[in-house]
């Protein structure tokens, strides 16, 4: 008489089940928040708009610029405005992806049901950050090729096939990611909607105003910067290659994100 056996699949680590759990719970409360979807569609139209009128304003000025202003000039970048829009808009709702929790007290029974602060906050920015990645692209993508339409009147159009161009679009998508994971990390330390959004603009807009009174070699590491030199194609002195560009956007979102983690970690929620 022989034993019967069966063999049961291998269980998941109960660190992978924790991860899942939470990005899951993270994805339902993000595609429920009533402003996540309104605010894509604004991003995505105002983007557009945007790059589009520099786009016109651009090739209306065109006979009035000087030589060294066409050789510098970027058909790409310009038609890639809106990313700053998308970066601004997308930043606000990662913030409040975090602080409207903080503001209801909702965050308490989200930790309370995930005990690890740090893998709960890890989890809101890789929503976030996933979620504002398609929304850019689309628009970067749209916005190029507006742009380039417009651009053809004065034969000054690239196509997709030009050196650096998909970077700059693909890059773009990226930049605006980076910008929703330090959107969480300043509501996580902040924990107020309207301080972390205003230093959501400080941190982009402030940025690149005040970011004319500093140095080229130095303002090339401000984030809204960075952001502008991650798609640039032509680059000139004090803008930083792409990939550094985005290399310090990352540092910028581990610094935001990190610290919010230390505050999770060793304050009341």
């Amino acid at each position: 008489m022989s034993a019967t056996t069966y063999q049961t699949a291998p269980a998941r680590p109960v660190h992978a089940i924790t991860i899942s759990r939470i990005l899951k719970a993270e994805w339902t409360k993000l595609r429920t928040l009533p402003s996540t979807w309104r605010t894509a569609a604004f991003a995505l139209v105002f983007s557009i708009a945007a790059g589009a009128v520099l786009v016109i304003s651009q090739a209306d000025q065109w006979a009035i610029m000087t030589a060294a202003q066409h050789r510098t000039f970027d058909a790409t970048s310009c038609s890639l405005f809106g990313v700053m829009i998308a970066a601004v808009l997308l930043g606000a709702l990662a913030v409040r992806s975090v602080s409207a929790e903080y503001a209801t007290g909702m965050i308490r029974s989200t930790f309370a049901s995930m005990p690890s602060r740090r893998l709960v906050l890890a989890g809101k920015a890789v929503t976030v950050a996933a979620f504002a990645f398609p929304v850019a692209l689309v628009s970067n993508f749209v916005g190029f090729e507006i742009g380039q339409r417009i651009f053809a009147a004065k034969h000054l159009q690239v196509g997709l096939g030009h050196p650096g161009v998909l970077v700059a679009i693909l890059f773009g998508a990226v930049a605006v990611s980076l910008i929703a994971v330090i959107g969480v990390g300043l509501a996580g330390v902040i924990r107020h909607t309207a301080g972390a959004t205003t230093a959501m603009a400080v941190v982009i807009v402030g940025g690149l105003t005040f970011g004319q009174l500093l140095p080229a070699r130095v303002r090339g590491y401000l984030p809204g910067t960075a952001i502008q030199d991650a798609v640039t194609v032509h680059r000139s002195a004090g803008i930083l290659a792409p990939g550094t560009a985005i290399v310090v956007l990352g540092a910028y979102a581990a610094i935001a994100l990190g610290a919010a983690a230390m505050r999770a970690a060793h304050g009341d929620a």
